[in-house]
């Protein structure tokens, strides 16, 4: 009986110091995996503050009227063209297709995050895309359903 009794002793200290230590392991992973968490979190969070100061500096860019200011045409057809002004005022060489005939347009533009704002002296407003080219092509470009712009030489 003696025996038994120490060695059930035995046994009870034996799987609590077991016990024991895999709860200290158990704690460990968790401590690790939290650790690791962190680390992704900032790394995260690193990428975040880099996408965000990119957007920032893009949307600057695309609200830059510097880049705009200066002579548009439309490729393949040069009648059609607009000339940006420093003193906030545009010129519209445009051809209307219900009179066939060209006509100029002329108002006053605004430009902010992309999106260039044509307030005409006689008409509605109308908005026009306002974009950079594609990485390795330095040039600005001007788009809407049937019209395209690439900046061109001044007059």
């Amino acid at each position: 009986m003696r025996t038994t009794s120490l060695l059930v002793l035995a046994l009870f200290i034996l799987t609590s110091c077991g016990s024991s230590t895999a709860k200290k392991q158990e704690e460990l992973d968790l401590k690790e995996k939290e650790i690791s968490l962190r680390e992704k979190e900032l790394q995260l969070k690193e990428k975040e503050e880099a996408l965000v100061a990119s957007l920032n500096a893009k949307n600057k860019e695309l609200s830059n009227v510097d880049n705009l200011i200066g002579y548009w045409v439309f490729p393949h057809n040069a009648t059609i063209n607009i000339e940006f002004t420093p003193n906030g005022r545009f010129v519209f060489n445009d051809y209307n297709s219900t009179s066939e005939k060209e006509e100029i347009l002329t108002g006053t533009y605004m430009l902010s995050n992309g999106t260039l704002t044509l307030f005409y002296d006689d008409r509605p407003k109308q908005r026009f895309k306002f974009y950079h080219g594609e990485p390795g092509d330095d040039n600005y470009y001007i788009k809407k359903s049937g019209y395209y712009f690439v900046k061109g030489e001044e007059e």
